[in-house]
C-alpha cells in the first residue's frame, strides 16, 4: 500500500510506501483516527509536518489502484515523535484524526431551538458553526454541505444548547437517530464536503439488499468476542429543566412503560435547555411550554441512548472470503453475525472498522454494535 500525503488546499506533497505500521481506525458517528510508523528518512522528515494530510491509495481485490475518488476519508497530522527503538532504528510516529475533527474546532455559539429533522438540524449545526458563520472568521473554507438525499426522520422538537462544542453536539444528534457522518475531500476539485449518511441494510431478515451474514461457518472471520450486558442499561429517565429564579421546574417522565424488575432509572439534568433566552438578534425568546416539553423529552431519549443493553462481536474479519469489504459491506451497515456454538445470531450494525497494515499485511478488525463503554465514559453516565 501507500500513503499520499497533502496540505490543505489539497496540492499532493507526496507519497509514502515504506510503512512499518498503519492503522486507519473508521468510526460510524465519531471521528475516526490513525496512526502511523515509519522509518527515519530525511523524505519523511519532510512529508510528515503537523497540518498535513493524508489517505490512502487505494486497491481493487486484483491489487490493481483504483481511481482516485471524489469522496475520500483523510486524516490530518496532529502529533508527530522521533524515536530511537530497541534496535537503535530511528522511527517516525504520527497520530492523527479524521477530517470532521475540524468541526471540533468550533462551538456551538447560538442557540439552536427547532422543530425539524435530526439531519436538517445536524446539517445547521455545521452551516452556523463552519461553513456559513456569520463570523466570517468562523468560517473554514472550501466546505460545502452536502445534500440530505434519500435520508428520512421524523420531525422532532429539537434544542442544542451554546457553548457546546460542535463536534460533540454532532455525534450526540448522529447517535441518537442512527446516523453517520463525515467531511470528505474532492482533490481534483479542491473542495471538501460534509456529508450525513445512513448505512445500509445488509441482514439477513430482509430482502430490499444482499444479506451478509458473518459466522465462522461461512469462514469470513477468524476470532470474534460476543458481549451482552446490561450493566450499564437505564429504561426510564427523569429530565428537570433549569427552573431559574422564579421559574417552574419541570420534570418530564420519558419511558415509563417498563415496571418492576424490568424498570431501571437515570435522571438527567437538562439545566442547559432554557425555556427563555435570546436569539442572534438579541430578541428575549419564550419556547412555548409544549414545545419545551417536547424538547426536554428527546433530550431524555437522546441520553438513554447511552444507556442501552450492549450487544456487540468484535472480530477479525477474513478479507478474502465470500464477502468484499466496502463491497458487500461498510461502516454504518446492518449486517447479521451467526455463531451457531454459542447459540448467537444477531442483527447489529457496523460502528467501526480498523484497518491495519503491517509487514505488507493487510487486516480487518471490525465491531458489530456497541462495544461495552470504558472505566471513564461508565462513569460519566453513572453521574448524569
Amino acid at each position: 500500500m501507500e500513503l499520499q500525503v497533502y496540505d490543505i488546499p489539497l496540492d499532493l506533497q507526496g507519497i509514502i510506501d515504506k510503512i512499518t505500521a498503519f492503522i486507519w481506525t473508521r468510526r460510524y458517528w465519531e471521528c475516526g483516527e490513525f496512526r502511523l510508523l515509519v522509518p527515519y528518512t530525511p523524505q519523511h522528515i519532510n512529508l510528515l509536518k503537523i497540518g498535513r494530510l493524508i489517505t490512502m491509495r487505494e486497491k481493487d481485490q486484483n491489487g490493481h489502484y483504483l481511481p482516485v475518488s471524489d469522496s475520500k476519508e483523510m486524516g490530518q497530522i496532529r502529533h508527530i515523535y522521533i524515536r530511537e527503538n530497541s534496535q537503535g532504528l530511528e522511527e517516525i510516529e504520527v497520530l492523527g484524526k479524521f477530517i470532521t475533527g475540524w468541526i471540533g474546532k468550533r462551538v456551538v455559539l447560538h442557540k439552536i431551538a427547532a422543530t425539524s429533522t435530526i439531519p436538517a438540524i445536524m446539517r445547521r449545526i455545521v452551516q452556523e458553526s463552519v461553513t456559513a458563520a456569520s463570523n466570517t472568521g468562523r468560517r473554514i473554507p472550501n466546505i460545502t454541505l452536502a445534500p440530505l438525499t434519500g435520508i428520512t426522520r421524523p420531525t422532532v422538537e429539537y434544542a442544542v444548547e451554546e457553548d457546546d462544542n460542535a463536534l460533540n453536539a454532532l455525534e450526540a444528534a448522529a447517535k441518537a437517530t442512527f446516523l453517520g457522518f463525515g467531511i470528505y475531500a474532492d482533490v481534483r476539485a479542491k473542495t471538501y464536503t460534509f456529508r450525513i449518511y445512513d448505512g445500509k441494510n445488509h441482514t439477513a431478515d430482509q430482502t430490499a439488499n444482499p444479506p451478509c451474514i458473518f459466522s465462522k461457518e461461512f469462514d469470513n472471520i477468524y476470532e470474534h468476542e460476543y458481549v451482552n450486558s446490561v450493566e450499564y442499561l437505564r429504561t426510564t429517565a427523569y429530565v428537570t429543566s433549569d427552573g431559574e429564579k422564579d421559574e417552574p421546574r419541570f420534570v418530564v417522565e420519558v419511558n415509563p412503560q417498563p415496571t418492576g424488575h424490568a424498570r431501571s432509572e437515570v435522571f438527567v439534568s437538562a439545566n442547559d435547555i432554557k425555556q427563555k433566552y435570546r436569539d442572534d438578534n438579541n430578541n428575549d425568546i419564550t419556547i412555548p411550554l409544549p414545545q419545551y416539553l417536547e424538547m426536554l423529552r428527546q433530550r431524555g431519549l437522546a441520553e438513554l441512548e447511552n444507556h442501552v443493553e450492549t450487544l456487540a462481536f468484535t472480530s477479525k474479519v477474513n478479507t478474502h472470503s465470500n464477502l468484499v469489504y466496502k463491497e458487500d459491506y461498510d461502516l454504518g451497515d446492518r449486517v447479521t453475525c451467526v455463531n451457531k456454538k454459542w447459540n448467537v445470531r444477531v442483527n447489529v450494525r457496523i460502528t467501526e472498522v480498523q484497518e491495519v497494515y503491517e509487514s505488507g499485511n493487510q487486516e480487518i478488525f471490525v465491531t458489530f454494535g456497541e462495544n461495552l463503554p470504558t472505566l471513564a465514559d461508565a462513569m460519566k453516565q453513572l453521574v448524569r
